[in-house]
């Protein structure tokens, strides 16, 4: 682990002088400039991931299936507004690497870039007022938090920013998921916050211990409210709509590098549950064996969530709605429960000697770190 953190440390350092060149050659190499800065350098990347995805629009059945958005290369992680006529989403349209936040109506028009930062920016949801981004970014810090931005006088906030929230800066302390509760006083995220640097049995990789926390819109407040057990990498969490229950996947931290790999990820078993903000009280929605993510109340008593690998790979539902199988990622239900977005990947072999807009940080850097 030391030697992992070492080399963590080493691609730090990479980062910064890379941005000190980028910065000292837009200057026309001031004085005090990084030198050599002058010439521009090759960064030698092998990006492991889709080469494309595209956002989809159907019925929570799996009819009428259609492509979101008219024009599309990478767009991902969508989330509907609470009118159920607009949706936030991630996207790399301006170039390769450089995610951005972007909303649209669900007709597909009125694409609107809402954040313009070199950094990852993913993982947005929209207060149900609409005034407030809640959204996951590498920006300042190079590590994932939390950020709202007022959509009427674009500031900024880091609402995980604060010290009391960071927890012990030589632990892991990333911040995932961000989700509204329907009142817009609280928002539920998942945290590795104050956990262990693990690697998995007999490997070096990273596996990944979260809790779900809930915090007041103002920064204050900060509780857990999934289970306290070690070793459970709890994450995704989602309000119901009268604001007194939250759920979430539950899957153990050995296996949250079994979710990552195609091989693996069959034998991955999670479940969902939801817990009662105010009392506890804790409710196990499903059993058995299955990868089950990204959970979302579509009625008050009815979940429904991804199915991720094996033979039943798709959406899922704890009601009487039957399973629709195929190969989806990131579904978020309309608020009515009648619809649901959904990504669709491809992995074909990408064009060689492409220009990455932010070499630095991508998205597969966030992604490790937020476990699924």
């Amino acid at each position: 682990m030391t030697n992992r953190r070492n080399f963590l440390k080493g691609i730090s350092a990479v980062v910064l002088t890379a941005n000190q060149a980028r910065q000292a050659m837009a200057h026309d190499a001031l004085p005090g400039s990084v030198p050599g800065a002058e010439k521009k350098g090759v960064m030698l990347m092998n990006r492991i991931g889709p080469s494309a995805s595209k956002l989809y629009i159907a019925n929570s059945n799996g009819t009428d299936e259609r492509e979101l958005l008219a024009e599309s290369l990478f767009d991902y992680h969508a989330s509907y507004c609470a009118d159920g006529e607009w949706i936030v989403f991630t996207s790399e349209r301006n170039g390769a690497g450089q995610a951005d936040i972007y909303r649209a109506r669900l007709d597909g028009t009125a694409v609107e870039r809402l954040t313009d930062s070199e950094a990852v920016d993913d993982q947005a949801a929209l207060s149900p007022n609409g005034t407030l981004l809640a959204f996951v970014s590498t920006r300042e810090t190079y590590k994932a938090n939390i950020w709202l931005l007022d959509l009427n006088t674009r500031q900024l906030r880091n609402l995980t920013g604060q010290s009391g929230i960071q927890g012990d800066p030589n632990k892991p302390g990333g911040f995932f998921r961000p989700s509204w509760s329907p009142d817009g006083q609280w928002l539920a995220f998942s945290s590795d916050r104050n956990t262990e640097w693990r690697a998995r049995k007999g490997a070096w990789e990273h596996i990944q211990e979260l809790s779900v926390y809930v915090i007041g819109a103002d920064g204050t407040g900060l509780r857990r409210v999934s289970n306290s057990q070690p070793g459970i990498c709890a994450g995704a969490p989602k309000w119901s709509a009268d604001g007194k229950r939250v759920v979430f996947y539950e899957l153990p931290v050995e296996q949250t590098w079994h979710a990552h790999r195609p091989e693996l990820v069959a034998s991955a078993t999670s479940q969902i549950v939801s817990v009662d903000v105010s009392t506890g009280d804790r409710i196990e929605h499903t059993s058995g064996p299955g990868l089950k993510l990204l959970p979302q109340f579509v009625a008050a008593q009815e979940i429904g969530y991804l199915a991720k690998g094996g033979p039943n790979e798709g959406l899922a539902y704890t009601g009487g709605r039957a399973a629709v199988k195929g190969k989806m990622r990131s579904p978020v239900w309309s608020p009515d429960g009648m619809k649901v977005i959904y990504e669709k990947v491809d992995f074909a072999p990408r064009s060689q000697n492409m220009l990455l807009a932010h070499p630095a940080i991508s998205r597969n850097t966030l992604a490790y770190w937020s476990a699924i």
